[in-house]
């Protein structure tokens, strides 16, 4: 087990059963047990999985590992990622979620939750990477293992509220392609209980989860695009394997920022957004007096900050929304829910509209290429942001370039109001990268 490489930078992840599996389990749950035994948290645990065949043995393993370290165990059953975050803050624990989210199905891992629902932060997770390395784990009485079902109807039920609270009306045909995964159990009949006929493209699968993987990527998306037309629906919407991501599809894809900027639209307050977010959820947000927090890219950066600044919504343009007022995880099913409710054709046609352009390029040495540019680029522009690679803010475009979390890539985001400066711009960028 090489815990260097499942380690990641907001959670853990790993081929299964090459990477990670039962024994790591067992050790990962021994570990995030003693981590809690040494903070001032509730000596307990809420855990939930997704409905992978490899997350139920991985979710015992795990549990008999924290079991072992004194600390209680909540099991809540199958679902996805927010209704994990969602219990531990009405438990006010620590969550846990097995999951590898959007990889592909041989994959498997471990989100972490605070009690207030939002993800663990580098420091923490490192310190239970410290503690799973060096083996010294608590030697406290067992615990006991409960289980908790009655959770699941809190959670839909405090899902369906929020939502009637922001929608209009629900009487709609919808697609919904859950991708077989854990939000499969929740947002078909959540919407048919809010008054919608539903396609559900997992009706016609002889096995879950039905997409590998399971991503909902524009790109992955054919079969909801040819539902919607097909069944004259109004809307397609589709979720990845946890639950924490929401694609749309109305007269075409929408594009994750436009999302994200009428949910700007729709709720009061001051919002958190990543750094490669669009200007339009700025421009829209000040134009209602409200303030837009940046931070580097990732859900769990983007969640502690709003909880710090008291933000009523929190995003990212790769179709992660948190509405803080419910829990502080993004939640693709209150996301969908929400949506559905709107008058999506008047919300959408007054967006500010701008133009993005993204390229993946890769790298030998992500961080030293990264450094080159840096000197390189800050002789020709004025740098903004250095918080999470580089961000250059024009007068007529925007250039975020910044490391990949995830692989030896350099990522290259650009944005302008004029489609041939986001083109032309891209490409400029794209060109040093490659030839710094």
């Amino acid at each position: 087990m090489d815990e260097e490489k499942v380690f990641k930078r907001y959670d853990i992840r790993g081929v299964y059963p090459e990477e990670l599996d039962e024994k790591f389990a067992e050790l990962l749950g021994k570990s995030l047990g003693t981590f809690i035994q040494n903070k001032e948290y509730s000596k307990k645990l809420v855990v939930c999985r997704d409905n992978k065949n490899s997350s139920k043995p991985l979710k015992s393993s795990f549990i008999d590992g924290v079991l072992a370290t004194g600390i209680q165990v909540i099991d809540i059953g199958t679902g996805p990622t927010d209704f994990a975050a969602f219990s531990g803050m009405k438990k006010d624990c620590v969550s846990v979620q097995v999951t590898a989210s959007h990889l592909s199905l041989k994959f498997n891992g471990f989100k972490f939750m605070y009690p207030q629902g939002n993800g663990f932060v580098n420091e923490d997770l490192n310190k239970v990477k410290t503690i799973f390395r060096e083996r010294n784990f608590s030697q406290s009485p067992e615990a006991k293992l409960k289980k908790d079902r009655a959770l699941s109807k809190s959670y839909r039920e405090d899902l369906k509220s929020f939502a009637e609270s922001k929608g209009e009306e629900w009487d709609k045909k919808i697609v919904v392609d859950t991708m077989g995964g854990a939000t499969s159990s929740f947002l078909p009949s959540l919407l048919k209980g809010l008054g919608a006929e539903v396609v559900d493209l997992g009706d016609s699968k002889d096995r879950m989860p039905y997409r590998d993987p399971p991503n909902p990527k524009p790109g992955k998306l054919s079969e909801l695009k040819q539902a919607v037309e097909e069944n004259n629906a109004d809307i397609g919407l589709a979720t990845d394997m946890d639950g924490d991501r929401v694609t749309l599809y109305k007269n075409g894809f929408i594009s994750g920022n436009s999302v994200f900027t009428v949910f700007t639209k729709l709720f009061d307050g001051d919002k958190v957004a990543s750094l490669d977010t669009s200007k339009a959820v700025e421009q829209v947000a000040e134009s209602k007096g409200e303030e837009v927090f940046y931070t580097r890219v990732g859900d769990p950066f983007v969640l502690e900050k709003a909880l710090d600044v008291k933000a009523s919504l929190a995003g990212e343009p790769n179709g992660h929304y948190a509405f803080l007022g419910f829990t502080a995880y993004s939640s693709g099913i209150l996301s969908a829910l929400i949506l559905s409710g709107l008058d999506l054709e008047a919300y959408l046609e007054d967006l500010p509209r701008y133009y993005s352009e993204r390229r993946s390029i890769s790298v030998k040495n992500k961080e030293e290429r990264m450094r080159e540019l840096e000197k390189i680029i800050e002789k020709q522009y004025t740098i903004t942001s250095k918080t999470d690679g580089l961000k250059i803010e024009e007068e007529n475009f925007q250039v975020m370039i910044r490391p990949s979390g995830s692989s030896s890539k350099i990522r290259v985001i650009t944005e302008s109001k004029d489609q041939n400066t986001a083109s032309e711009v891209i490409e400029r960028f794209e060109k040093l990268v490659r030839n710094s």
